[in-house]
């Protein structure tokens, strides 16, 4: 649409008297390369363009959205949505600006990478994998591609487009001996095209994944119970980013539904907890140049020394709560509102070693590798299972030990972190809110937890 077009319907949903007006427009596509038995195994892709409307009146949003791009069709649609507001215009809405390019630049697009070159890429790891490791019996491997472009334009006069390619690589391994089945996850992605393949070690990552898989195959039941615990860096974070992360969006802060609401410059983790949410990272997975409002995103430190100093914050919030919008609205697409995200969320490091919170715990474990798990925000009591675990014995990493759940609070966990390793490293997810599924970043250095319940099997 023209310029024209945007502002016509801007001033449409401003009519009966919104206090602000937004129009996000998207084209987007994805594909996934799947390779499966040694070959590939399927191609899918999905292509979608819509575009989406939001007013916002007296601390209320309504929104509404169509892949129907007929600008009376349009301008139907937004008649329709002022509806939801009965009053005078109001808001000034003088036009909208120049419209400004946050588009990022690859340096490998998607489609300049070919099929061939994935295909022997997959077939290299497929024979690495099972040349090592007889107990293997599967091997599966994925590339997925997103490419998405977008324009915002609101009553404030902002037009803004920008663009969002992510890519990334998964690998899932099967194993099996004397009846024991036991499988393995690995996935990476990046902000970037197929130049993120430089950002790691393909093959030596994928028959890592392979090798602890076959590790598992000998792991032993464990009986758990209160004890200390090492959280492995990188997505380890996972419980910060789900019993904490999401306790400190708007989304729940503004409607009282957070434990952390009433604690804004209180104290809330020990001094060695400074937790970080930056979109501004890089070529990180959540990250981006601007949020999907139009908003440059900002390196937002969330707790500071163990003091709770500030909220995720996007426009729909930023009116409630009467605090400036911090960078962080963002959708799944237009057929969602937005509202306030983490994009990349990490434990600052510290100064301990690994190898020195070894040697504190007499019993325990060391988690070294987060899978999923539940929590409730409003709580802040999770469950988490462990995907790869070793019990500690005197000062010593043990045997692998399969079953191992993580049971606690995100207040209380925030209180029980004693040791912050100096080997900050971020894994990359999904996350799924009321505006969709995001990708997101969630990394930690290793850290010590002085007590924590661990549920086990035996």
């Amino acid at each position: 649409m023209k310029k024209e077009q945007y502002e016509k319907i801007i001033n449409t949903l401003l009519r009966t008297g919104a206090d602000f007006a937004e129009v996000y427009y998207e084209e987007s596509s994805s594909k996934s390369y799947e390779y499966n038995d040694s070959k590939i195994d399927g191609i899918k892709s999905n292509n979608k363009k819509g575009i989406g409307f939001r007013i916002i009146y007296d601390g209320e949003y309504y929104y509404s959205s169509t892949n129907n791009l007929n600008f009376d069709n349009l301008l139907k649609m937004a008649e329709k949505l002022s509806h939801n507001v009965s009053g005078n215009k109001k808001t000034i809405f003088t036009g909208l600006n120049d419209i400004e390019d946050k588009c990022e630049k690859v340096e490998i697009e998607h489609n300049a990478f070919s099929i061939n070159k994935k295909k022997e890429i997959f077939s290299k790891i497929d024979k690495i994998i099972r040349d090592a490791y007889q107990e293997i019996t599967q091997v599966y491997l994925r590339f997925i591609e997103n490419d998405k472009w977008f324009i915002v334009a609101n009553s404030e006069g902002k037009f803004i487009k920008g663009n969002d390619i992510r890519t990334r690589y998964i690998c899932h391994t099967y194993a099996e001996k004397d009846d024991i089945k036991e499988d393995e996850y690995y996935a990476i992605g990046r902000k970037k095209g197929y130049e993120f393949l430089n950002d790691f070690d393909i093959e030596k990552e994928s028959l890592e994944v392979a090798r602890s898989n076959v590790e598992k195959l000998s792991a032993k039941e464990f009986k758990g119970g209160e004890m200390p615990a090492i959280i492995g860096s990188g997505f380890g974070a996972v419980i910060f980013h789900e019993a904490c992360g999401h306790g400190l969006e708007a989304t729940s802060v503004a409607p009282k539904l957070s434990i952390f609401t009433e604690l804004e410059n209180k104290r809330v983790g020990t001094n060695k907890v400074t937790l970080i949410d930056d979109g501004t990272l890089a070529g990180e997975w959540g990250s981006n140049i601007i949020d999907d409002e139009g908003e440059l995103t900002q390196k937002n430190i969330l707790i500071e020394n163990g003091i709770l100093t500030s909220f995720l914050i996007d426009k729909y919030s930023n009116i409630k709560m009467n605090k400036t919008s911090n960078g962080c609205g963002r959708r799944e697409s237009y057929e969602y509102a937005p509202t306030s995200r983490m994009s990349n969320t990490y434990l600052a490091p510290g100064t301990d070693t690994l190898e020195d919170m070894i040697k504190t715990i007499k019993h325990g474990v060391y988690c070294k590798k987060l899978s999923g798990g539940q929590v409730n925000t409003t709580t802040g009591d999770f469950n988490f299972g462990v995907d790869a675990a070793y019990e500690i014995k005197d000062g010593e990493i043990g045997s692998r030990i399969k079953g191992v759940t993580l049971i606690g609070n995100g207040k209380d966990i925030l209180n029980q972190v004693e040791m912050v390793g100096n080997d900050l490293s971020l894994g990359d997810g999904y996350c799924g809110s009321k505006s969709g599924m995001v990708p997101v970043t969630c990394g930690q250095p290793t850290i010590k937890v002085s007590k924590i319940l661990v549920g086990g099997k035996e």
